[in-house]
């Protein structure tokens, strides 16, 4: 049996998987907007791309940063020379600072693409990094230096867990206005029903009162206790549907009734009163309308 801990593992590690895919594909990007701005090479100890010096303050790093949600740090060897960071990407490195050595093992030395987490004041940072060469490919030179993409895991997980509960909260409130919006339906359906069968059974009794002339109004109740019969079950299949997709309004709940309730009591009602005048009537009444009507004739 899976457990929610087994499930939540699962989504994570896709969104954590995920994640440090699209830093890969930002450090190419970065990568190539820096080139962008001409030939890499270095000036005074600072390393260029073409007339832009990409030592701290550059204005490359900030516009990628902020159109990632990332943060990023440019290395020259393995000292950090930039580092920008965004809100919820985590603090940015110390200018200066020397790199990880698991970057300095797989990207400078091994000039192979890292992607993982490395522990960094205590937290754990998802970091992306690839090697930095002054052509625009690899060269027996070797990098001189790396590109790194990075995130503070938790933050992340903190900005995924909001967005869910946003997205959690917009679904409920749509939901209920859902919920409202068929539930007026329902009630006006309801009342529709219920003045279809009342129309209907009152319409029977005057037709048996008028005898044979009130032949073809029956067909006419009859198919009006049809529409009405029909209508109350479309009620009931509505209710059915709401119930299991979780769009049940809360007045419905405050009720606590049947949608058949109402006809259901009204039409016991009128069953009786009817009977009783028909029962009063019977004697006399086809006479009485038998004989008005050879009265209209003569």
């Amino acid at each position: 049996m899976t457990t929610d801990t087994q499930i939540f593992s699962a989504v994570w590690s896709v969104i954590r998987r995920r994640a440090l895919d699209r830093g890969i594909a930002a450090t190419e990007l970065c990568d190539q907007v820096i080139r962008s701005h001409g030939r890499l090479h270095r000036v005074d100890g600072k390393l260029c791309a073409g007339d832009t010096v990409l030592d701290e303050g550059n204005i490359i790093l900030p516009t990628l940063a902020r159109a990632t949600s990332l943060g990023f740090s440019l290395y020259l060897g393995n000292r950090r020379i930039s580092s920008v960071s965004v809100l919820g990407a985590g603090k940015p490195g110390d200018i200066g600072a020397y790199a990880d050595a698991e970057l300095v093992d797989i990207v400078l030395r091994k000039r192979e693409v890292f992607k993982g987490t490395i522990q960094r004041g205590g937290q754990a940072v998802l970091s992306m990094a690839r090697p930095l060469y002054l052509g625009d490919s690899p060269d027996e030179a070797g990098p001189i230096g790396m590109l790194e993409a990075f995130i503070n895991e938790q933050a992340f997980f903190e900005s995924l867990a909001a967005a869910s509960r946003i997205s959690a909260e917009q679904r409920s409130a749509a939901q209920e206005e859902a919920a409202d919006s068929m539930e007026g339906v329902i009630h006006f359906l309801d009342d529709v029903a219920r003045r279809l069968q009342l129309l209907a059974l009152n319409g029977n009794i005057i037709a048996a009162q008028a005898g044979e002339y009130g032949r073809a109004f029956r067909v006419v109740c009859r198919e009006l206790g049809i529409l009405a019969d029909r209508a109350k079950g479309t009620v009931t299949d509505v209710r059915k549907l709401m119930h299991t997709m979780g769009l049940e309004a809360a007045d419905a709940h405050a009720l606590g009734e049947s949608p058949d309730s109402t006809p259901r009591n009204e039409t016991a009602s009128s069953v009786t009163s009817g009977d009783s005048r028909g029962r009063a009537e019977r004697p006399g009444g086809a006479r009485t309308t038998t004989g008005t009507g050879r009265g209209g004739s003569e």
